[in-house]
């Protein structure tokens, strides 16, 4: 590992996830169930709340259902990205075959993912303080006047800016980590134009990525049922959206040059010999017969050449991205049905 490389930290909140050795679900759920006790505590002591009840109703019947979705949220962005680097380097392990390095630059490789400068995150940290504050900002000024969230401002302070610091560094965490592998095998991919599964492993990086970016625009699209903020919600989730699909192409993009650079020196290498085989075919010596049969497998050789997909995805990618796609959707129409059962089961 390079002196560069051992002067990059782990994000605290990798650290903390790990420490809890937990499967990414369980300490989604722990750290879920931690931001709702406390705001639980939070809203009882502000008198907000009596036990989980507002007004007399449960919390999940009144407006204040949504800081369950924020809890949702906040779980996610705080232990999605541990998950990420973990899969990462267990799919870089799956790529090595296809890497022309050896077993110690490989394991120096993997360790570096997931890993980043100090600078870097302190970055992140002041991106997701002035994205946080924005948002925050555009909120309050949409919310009418009266309406109990104003005279809720610290909480929610605390809250936006919690989930908008850990939601951009887990952003920089996933293109961080698809970068680095990106460039790695634009530099050491052994590319068979004739077979490229051994990249697959890429495709599975930017899918996972992608679908981490979806599930998390689904959660923010069951905010929609705040007509107030709905606008808000809705451009926050086409961003992610955007985000999701862009994270699709960062790993296989250092793949994409590779295999293109091997297919034009391919291409040209067989271009020539088709060249020279027709030469010796049209001059018609005692070979003829053989330079014709050659030049025919080298046009087919051409062909096959020629017709090989630039990207390593195959349609299964495709199929299960526009799944990926469609999950934003699917949480809004679920939300809104749900909620309209339960209006209708109330009366």
């Amino acid at each position: 590992m390079t002196g560069t490389d051992d002067a990059r930290v782990q994000p605290i909140e990798h650290r903390v996830a790990d420490a809890m050795r937990l499967p990414f679900l369980a300490q989604w759920l722990v750290a879920t169930a931690m931001f709702l006790a406390l705001c639980t505590a939070w809203h009882n002591a502000t008198g907000f709340w009596n036990g989980l009840h507002a007004d007399g109703l449960p919390i999940w019947q009144t407006p204040w259902r949504l800081e369950i979705v924020f809890a949702v949220i906040l779980g996610y962005v705080f232990s999605c990205g541990g998950w990420i680097v973990r899969r990462v380097r267990r799919d870089l392990d799956a790529l090595a075959p296809a890497l022309a390095i050896g077993p110690s630059a490989l394991a120096a490789e993997r360790a570096a993912i997931g890993r980043f400068s100090r600078q870097t995150l302190l970055v992140a940290g002041v991106a997701g303080v002035a994205v946080g504050l924005a948002i925050h900002s555009l909120v309050n000024a949409m919310i009418p006047p009266g309406h109990a969230a104003l005279d809720d401002r610290l909480w929610r302070f605390v809250r936006d800016l919690t989930i908008w610091i850990l939601a951009v560094r887990l952003v920089v965490v996933v293109i961080g980590s698809s970068l680095r592998v990106s460039r790695l095998s634009e530099r050491a991919a052994r590319v068979d134009l004739l077979d490229l599964r051994g990249l697959a492993p890429l495709a599975r990086i930017g899918l996972r990525s992608a679908f981490a970016f979806a599930l998390a625009a689904s959660m923010i699209a069951a905010l929609s049922s705040d007509e107030v903020t709905l606008s808000v919600t809705l451009v926050t989730v086409g961003i992610v959206g955007i985000v999701g699909a862009l994270t699709l192409l960062l790993p296989v993009r250092g793949a994409h040059r590779a295999i293109r650079a091997a297919k034009d020196a391919e291409l040209r290498a067989v271009r020539a010999a088709i060249e020279r085989a027709r030469k010796a075919a049209i001059v018609g010596d005692a070979e003829a017969t053989d330079d014709a049969m050659r030049l025919a497998g080298l046009l087919a050789l051409e062909a096959r050449i020629a017709g090989v997909g630039e990207w390593p995805f195959d349609l299964g990618t495709f199929v299960r991205f526009a799944l990926f796609l469609a999950l934003p959707l699917g949480s809004w129409i679920a939300g809104a049905l749900v909620e309209r059962a339960v209006s209708s089961a109330l009366g």
